[in-house]
């Protein structure tokens, strides 16, 4: 550990001094350049982990947090395998789901969608109830749909039809609106007297939700569980079995407990929870964080070439004091450590600056907020997220790489011979 007078000797070589103030000046230079560096670093990674939380929001507004599915068809056995989930520790619901392949049509065209069927308790329910829009009500879903159809006679009859929920994105796409009838076909034939023939049923559409992820809003609508199963001909049987948990941040966990629950009562199952079924995109979430990092983390790299050459240039500048001292006895040791805490002073100094700036930065962000497209990004404003881990880390590396910047101008110093140092004095 460096002493008392390798520290009085650093943080008096750091002073200005008439003679010395271009020195000072890169120094100044030399702390401004890692504080804007850290404080780069700090709100970019704050914006990031704020995409991350806002699109695992998203996620899991449009999936259940574990799915339990039968390796091939439909599950016919679902209540055994749901109360044998029930028992497992931080389990909040398990309840069945159908999910079929059909193509919506309407006058002004058809485009294919994935119909989920939900019952009222199931974990996909809760999570439309979040973002169905304000017009729409979640219970519409569990009723038939009333609508008043003109007779070719002119006579007007109330029939009911089976509710439908559709994406926002889709009823732009089809031309379509709350209480509009819709026709589906399934892809599975029907016997007729004219022949094999697709399944048509027509679905009143009672409402829209919206979920900020357009993969979905196009491509899923949500039906009774009662209603799919009747018109994809399953019976009783159903896709497979959602589960909700107490506490996302442990889904991993209660997948695993699941699968040996199930394992051990021996339903031949597989138990998938939200990330697996988005690992693709959290894979490539995570990377492009990594890459953002080190890319930015080489704006420290960068601002301590300056530490380098400020250092240099103290070593040029006061190789006539260093020689003074390895004469009264300084051992290369001592000398070393005088510019090694000189690096660390700057990089301490700079790293403070910026970790504060960045914090100031993002907490600014979060009040007035920094507007951004909706059309593109499903946000009014850039998403911030404060992490103290993502601020310790940064401010590790920014210590670390800028006391190493030291390295070679201390060692160049503790080599300084006195009597050629002071051969031209």
């Amino acid at each position: 550990m460096p002493g008392s007078v390798e520290s009085f000797i650093a943080l008096r070589y750091l002073r200005s001094k008439r003679k010395e103030v271009f020195i000072s000046i890169i120094t100044i230079i030399s702390v401004l350049g890692v504080a804007v560096s850290v404080l780069v670093l700090d709100i970019v990674l704050s914006v990031m982990t704020g995409f991350e939380i806002e699109l695992k929001s998203k996620l899991l507004d449009v999936n259940s947090h574990i799915l339990v599915r039968q390796y091939s068809g439909p599950i016919e056995n679902w209540n055994e395998i749901a109360k044998e989930i029930s028992t497992v520790p931080q389990v909040a619901s398990a309840e069945p789901y159908t999910l079929n392949q059909a193509m919506l049509t309407t006058d002004t065209g058809a485009y294919g969608v994935l119909i989920r069927g939900v019952s009222r308790k199931g974990g996909s329910i809760e999570n439309l109830s979040e973002i169905v829009t304000r017009e729409t009500s979640v219970d519409s879903l569990f009723a038939k749909k009333e609508l008043d159809v003109e007779r070719l006679d002119g006579t007007i009859d109330t029939v009911s039809y089976p509710p439908l929920i559709v994406g926002k994105a889709l009823t732009y796409k089809l031309g379509i609106a709350p209480n509009t009838l819709v026709s589906v076909y399934s892809p599975s034939l029907s016997s007729s007297p004219q022949g094999l023939i697709p399944r048509i049923r027509r679905f009143a559409v009672v409402g829209d939700y919206k979920s900020g992820l357009m993969e979905y809003e196009s491509g899923l609508a949500y039906s009774n569980i009662a209603d799919s199963q009747q018109f994809f001909e399953m019976n009783n049987g159903v896709t497979g079995i959602e589960v909700s948990v107490t506490d996302t941040d442990k889904v991993r966990e209660v997948a695993e407990a699941i699968r040996e629950k199930l394992k051990a009562s021996s339903f031949p199952v597989r138990v998938s929870d939200w990330t697996e079924l988005n690992k693709d995109l959290w894979e490539a979430i995570e990377l492009e964080r990594r890459v953002y990092f080190i890319v930015l983390s080489l704006l420290i790299l960068i601002a301590s070439f300056s530490i380098v050459s400020t250092l240099v240039m103290v070593v040029l500048e006061k190789s006539r004091d260093i020689a003074i001292l390895k004469s009264l006895g300084a051992t290369d040791k001592q000398v070393r450590n005088v510019f090694l805490l000189q690096s660390t002073i700057i990089g301490v100094s700079g790293v403070i600056i910026g970790t504060f700036a960045g914090y100031l930065g993002c907490v600014g962000l979060q009040k007035f907020g920094f507007p951004i497209n909706p059309v593109v990004f499903s946000l009014e404003q850039l998403p911030v997220h404060i992490d103290p881990i993502n601020f310790a880390i940064v401010a590790g590396a920014g210590v670390v790489i800028t006391s190493l910047s030291g390295l070679y101008p201390a060692a160049r110093a503790a080599r300084l011979k006195p009597a050629d140092a002071l051969r031209f004095e």
